[in-house]
C-alpha cells in the first residue's frame, strides 16, 4: 500500500507575537506558509505584512540578540492585531519531516507551518505534505 502524500494537522491560533517563537525557530530549517485568497486590498496588505515580518525573523533569528528577538516578536504581535482588525487570524504548528540526504542517510528536521485564515477558532486543520522535497 502506498504512503499517503499528505496528512491533516492541527494548528494553534497565535494570540501574540510571543506565541510564534517556536515556529520561528523551526522556520530556520523549513517552512510551509498558507493563506486564504485575499478578498480586498486591505486583506492582501495585512497578510503580506505578516508573512514578510515572519520570513525576516526566521531568516535572521540566530543573528539577533535577545532584545532584538523580543522586539521582533512584539512586531509580529502588532501584525497579528492588524490581521485581526481585518477579520484574519494566524495559526501555527511545528511538525517534523524526514528526508534522504545525498549520503543516503535519513535526516529529520522541524518544519514550521503558518496559516492565515478567516477562522478565529483556537485550532485550525490544515492538509500538509508528508514528504519534503530536496530540489
Amino acid at each position: 500500500m502506498a504512503e499517503p502524500h499528505s496528512e491533516t494537522i492541527a494548528l494553534r491560533r497565535a494570540e501574540s507575537g510571543h506565541d510564534l517563537w517556536a515556529v520561528i525557530e523551526a522556520a530556520q530549517f523549513a517552512r510551509i506558509i498558507e493563506h486564504e485568497a485575499p478578498r480586498s486590498e486591505i486583506e492582501a496588505e495585512r497578510m503580506g505584512a505578516l508573512i514578510e515580518v515572519f520570513t525576516e525573523c526566521a531568516e535572521a533569528w540566530e543573528e539577533k540578540s535577545a532584545a532584538e528577538q523580543t522586539a521582533a516578536l512584539e512586531r509580529l504581535g502588532r501584525q497579528l492585531a492588524a490581521l485581526e482588525d481585518a477579520g484574519l487570524f494566524a495559526h501555527w504548528a511545528v511538525i517534523e519531516r524526514a528526508f534522504d540526504t545525498a549520503e543516503g542517510e535519513t535526516a529529520v528536521l522541524p518544519v514550521a507551518v503558518l496559516a492565515v485564515a478567516r477562522d478565529a477558532g483556537p485550532e485550525l486543520s490544515l492538509e500538509v505534505p508528508t514528504a519534503v522535497g530536496t530540489d
